[in-house]
């Protein structure tokens, strides 16, 4: 495929992963083979709508090596492993669509989906858990890939890596996974509905103030209020929330309390983390902007489903505390200035 193709084939990709809810902010990936040696990747925490072609980067799919001052995503090594170990593919999507993440909280090996699907085989293979952007989790992929029989693997505690001979059936991979995925946890006896039986949950009249409050106590940037069913289901169980999907540490927070509805709890806890769950009501969430908080909230509503589907399966087992800081550390020395950069 000529370069100039493969580049805005990419870019447009991006602008249909933003738009097809599987990722929040610019977590995740898009990549493109140009030939035996070369695929192009979307950049390192830059926004897909705002990307054009000279912004996508060129990978030696051999070595990871590039040229140029644009940094190519940081799983620039799990989309060459597709490329190494399969030449008829050639798009590679990475997703942390959110039936899938909570498939890949539950600590299984594999999963059989309950219908056929035709890009998926008999079973889709879950890869062992390692950070973000390692070694670690380029070798635990490759294991994975090599045992799959369809075209999509999942990463624990982490996300989804989609792939196909074209953009088009990288995209149905990455549906067909999530469809898969959600009736697998059902099939399993747990919830996964984000509306209630007959409609969408009402905005409790004791947090719909909390909003202009923020606002009112001199309180930076925007918070929203979650009453998505999961988040109000877990919410009930007046406990804390810790990660067990890297980008909830990552962008959320190591740990985050449950409160009574009183703003003079739930306002200094949004200090240290992102979110705060309101005890029997449901969450508010930070960011700097209403797009920030939106993200914030859609991956507290993974982590949250997370948490029901791994508990169907045994205790959950949340990621390693040190590991958890670690991402956090990183994010917001680095991401999140990225972030601010590219605006």
């Amino acid at each position: 495929m000529e370069r100039s193709e493969a580049k805005n084939l990419v870019v447009k990709a991006g602008l249909e992963l933003v738009h097809s809810g599987l990722i929040a902010r610019t977590w995740g990936n898009i990549s493109c083979r140009i030939d035996d040696e070369t695929f192009a990747v979307t950049p390192s925490g830059r926004e897909y709508r705002s990307l054009t072609a000279d912004d996508i980067v060129e990978v030696k799919i051999k070595d990871l090596s590039y040229e140029g001052s644009i940094k190519p995503s940081s799983e620039k090594g799990i989309h060459a492993a597709v490329y190494r170990l399969f030449p008829e593919m050639n798009f590679v999507i990475h997703t942390h669509q959110e039936n899938a993440s909570a498939v890949s909280a539950t600590e299984l090996d594999y999963f059989a989906p309950v219908t056929e699907f035709s890009e998926l085989g008999k079973s889709v293979i879950c890869a062992k858990y390692a950070l973000p952007g390692t070694k670690a989790l380029i070798r635990n992929v490759t294991e994975a890939l090599k045992i799959s029989t369809g075209h999509a693997v999942i990463l624990k505690h982490h996300g989804t890596l989609c792939y196909g001979r074209s953009c088009e059936e990288a995209f149905l991979t990455a549906r067909q996974l999530e469809a898969a995925s959600g009736a697998f946890i059902n099939e399993n006896g747990v919830q996964i509905e984000t509306e209630p039986p007959g409609g969408t949950w009402s905005l409790p009249d004791e947090i719909k103030t909390l909003p202009a409050a923020w606002n009112a106590s001199g309180g930076k940037g925007r918070i929203l209020v979650n009453t998505d069913f999961d988040v109000v289901r877990y919410s009930r169980l007046n406990q804390s929330m810790k990660p067990l999907l890297d980008d909830f540490a990552q962008i959320v927070g190591t740990k985050i309390r449950t409160v009574k509805n009183d703003e003079k709890l739930i306002f200094p806890a949004l200090k240290s983390v992102s979110a705060v769950l309101i005890r029997d009501l449901g969450a508010v969430c930070l960011g700097e902007n209403e797009t920030d908080a939106e993200a914030v909230s859609m991956i507290l509503r993974k982590n949250c489903k997370a948490y029901f589907a791994s508990s169907a399966f045994g205790r959950p087992k949340y990621i390693k505390p040190w590991e958890c800081a670690l991402m956090r550390r990183v994010y917001l020395k680095k991401y999140s200035k990225m972030a601010e950069k590219n605006k």
